[in-house]
Order: C-alpha cells, then sequence, then structure tokens
C-alpha cells in the first residue's frame, strides 16, 4: 500500500488539506481530490497547456508537478476567476474577452489560455501582440488559429485598463471594489485633482455642504 501524504492547498482563496499519494499529479489532485474539473488534461506531458493553473503568481502546467509539491502554494483555476476583484457582475474580463471576440470553440483549450492571459496581464497589464503570443506560447489551440485568442487577451486589457480610469486609479483592497475600498470621508481632500468624479474623489452629488472638497474645488460656500 502506497503511503499518503498530508498537504495544504489553497486554491482560489479557500484552504484544502487533502490526503494524496507522493506520485500524484497536481492536475489530478486538483481534479479528483478538490472536484475542480475546470482544469482539464491533455498530453500529460507538458506539451498542450490544457492543465495551466496560477500557482503563487506563477503560470505552471499542473502536470508536471506532484501535488506534494504544491504544498503551502496559493493556486488559481478556472473557477475562481469570477470571485476576483476586478470580475464584473457575471464575467471576469478575460471570460469576457472570449465570449466577445470568439476565443474558443471546442473550448478544451479554454482554462488553461485564460491562466495564462491572467498570469500576463497580472505582470504586464499593457501587453502587445508579441507579448501575448510569447505567453500563451506553451498552450496548444487545435480550433482557432490563435489570432481570436490573441484579441481576447488584448479585449481583457482595454476592459481592465478602462475600469482603472473609472475608478480614478484607487486599487481594490482585500476583494473589495474600488469604490467600497475608497473613504472618501476620511480622505485628505488636497489629494484629489478637483475634477467632479475624478481621482476617486466624490462627486458634487455625494459632497455634503461643508466638505473641504466642494469648498476648495467647487465653489460651495461651508456654512
Amino acid at each position: 500500500m502506497t503511503d499518503e501524504t498530508e498537504i495544504t492547498l489553497t486554491v482560489n482563496g479557500t484552504e484544502h488539506t487533502v490526503e494524496v499519494e507522493p506520485r500524484q499529479l497536481l492536475v489530478h489532485a486538483i481534479r479528483e481530490e478538490l472536484d475542480m474539473t475546470g482544469t482539464h488534461i491533455g498530453c500529460d506531458t507538458g506539451n498542450c497547456g490544457a492543465c495551466t493553473v496560477v500557482k503563487d503568481g506563477e503560470p505552471i502546467k499542473s502536470c508536471l508537478m506532484f501535488a506534494a509539491q504544491a504544498d503551502g502554494a496559493e493556486i488559481l483555476t478556472v473557477e475562481g476567476m469570477e470571485d476576483l476583484p476586478e470580475a464584473g457582475p457575471e464575467l471576469h474580463p478575460l471570460q469576457e474577452g472570449f465570449k466577445e471576440e470568439h476565443g474558443l470553440q471546442c473550448g478544451y483549450c479554454t482554462p488553461g489560455m485564460l491562466m495564462a492571459g491572467k498570469a500576463l496581464l497580472d505582470e504586464n497589464p499593457d501587453p502587445d501582440e508579441d507579448d501575448i503570443r510569447e505567453a500563451i506560447s506553451g498552450n496548444l489551440c487545435r480550433c482557432t488559429g490563435y489570432q481570436n485568442i490573441v484579441k481576447s487577451i488584448e479585449y481583457a486589457a482595454d476592459e481592465l485598463e478602462g475600469r482603472t480610469a473609472t475608478d480614478g486609479g484607487a486599487v481594490a483592497e482585500n476583494g473589495r471594489d474600488a469604490e467600497t475600498a475608497f473613504d472618501s470621508e476620511s480622505a485628505d481632500a488636497d489629494t484629489f485633482c478637483g475634477v467632479e468624479d475624478c481621482c476617486g474623489g466624490p462627486s458634487a452629488d455625494d459632497a455634503g455642504p461643508g466638505d473641504q472638497f466642494e469648498r476648495e474645488y467647487l465653489g460651495g460656500d461651508s456654512e
């Protein structure tokens, strides 16, 4: 009987303790022990990239790593994308991009492509086409010819950039959106640029008659 090893994996923000055989691959642990089957198995040799996940911020092929080697790691799979701070009401911008730009046909490579794209955009929010093609070069697609996959990731980059601009550059904290992460009442008014709804500052409707922001930048009279 093969001895099993207890390991801890934090997958999509949730910590799991599982018993694995020393020879069990990470992809099999994710699929069989954690029942997260969005991570696909293709070649089992590291060639196709269908099993790509993000481990501690880096894209890895989970068929090339033993589960025991990932003990203590933080892992993102495709199931966790909808819960990320940058995700919209229904889809993450990358998922939305693949939908809008027809970046998938059979869909078998798509989870791995999404993970490769996520790791790229985390490192380089404004990639050019060459950057994208290099980032997905380890992921094979037999359907699309890759062009629409590139467009899908470009779509996501543009969408994320647009959201950042709309939020005035505010950065999400602890899973909260930029609006709730920013406390306009406690912020120093001197950090605002003076343009309504810009730089994370309050709008004219939100500014009370005694607000320093209103007095200094909107021309309101204090009480």
